[in-house]
């Protein structure tokens, strides 16, 4: 069967192994553990007492939503589809979705103090602005109206107001252009975080999360870009200001 496996400091690979037991055993080094992902139709398979022998820190352990870390896995693991009580081929979607996420989220420890926390606090993160493009290709008929770009406007914004994620964390604005059946929208998304890239790939995964809302008014997203810059000084939270602009402003097109 086809899986995604995830070792540490490597980014991840793709391997076609048997579907038994002992090929399990023989990748993460021991008795398997898996954490499966209903959302998803995966799981997760690493060895069960990978932190208990001390393996090397590899990847967090993120939530369902892909957001959240909710612990360390130690060692090589690898990624398998699930269906029903087997584990399964991943598909070309889950595979690309899996690195997507592990690429740039490898857990650095050389010479860690045993007493550092292994996940840093958000309050002691730096603070990022991100600047994020979105480019849709419109496919509805009449693409050049205005009032076709009132409502792809009101349908991304109703989409943003809508998503946790999104919502609490874009600071100010949405800026809309068009050129012919091509929209590009833009904003800045507040993220503490590690470092750039991954306040990056939040602000991006974020987007992914929200990807069919976006595109259900008759558009497809072509691009995600988003790029990184440190603040050395937040005044206030930027996702509570941002959260409070829209509320006062509703879906008003005037963005």
């Amino acid at each position: 069967m086809k899986v995604l496996v995830a070792e540490p400091m490597k980014p991840c690979e793709v391997r076609e192994i048997p579907d038994t037991l002992d090929a399990m055993r023989q990748i993460v080094g021991g008795d398997i553990e898996a954490v499966t992902s209903i959302r998803y139709a995966s799981a997760i398979v690493c060895n069960e007492k990978g932190k208990l022998l001390g393996l090397p820190h590899n990847r967090p352990l993120l939530d369902e939503s892909g957001l959240m870390p909710l612990d360390i896995l130690h060692g090589t693991f690898f990624i398998t589809g699930v269906s029903g009580e087997h584990f399964v081929s991943l598909t070309d979607e889950q595979i690309q979705h899996y690195k997507d996420l592990y690429d740039n989220v490898m857990v650095l420890t050389a010479e860690r103090p045993e007493n550092q926390t292994e996940i840093a606090p958000e309050d002691a993160m730096p603070h990022f602005a991100v600047g994020c493009q979105i480019s849709f290709h419109i496919r509805c008929e009449d693409k050049a109206s205005p009032a076709s770009h009132d409502a792809f406007v009101s349908h991304v914004t109703g989409v943003f107001n809508n998503d946790e994620a999104l919502s609490e964390r874009t600071v100010g604005d949405l800026e809309f252009a068009f050129r012919g059946g091509c929209a590009v929208v833009q904003y800045t998304f507040a993220r503490r975080d590690k470092d750039a890239a991954s306040a990056e790939m939040f602000s991006k995964q974020c987007v992914l999360d929200a990807r069919d809302q976006l595109e259900g008014y008759g558009c497809k997203i072509e691009k995600i870009e988003c790029f990184a810059e440190a603040l050395d000084h937040v005044r206030e939270r930027a996702g509570d200001r941002g959260t409070q602009e829209r509320k006062r402003k509703g879906n008003r097109h005037d963005r």
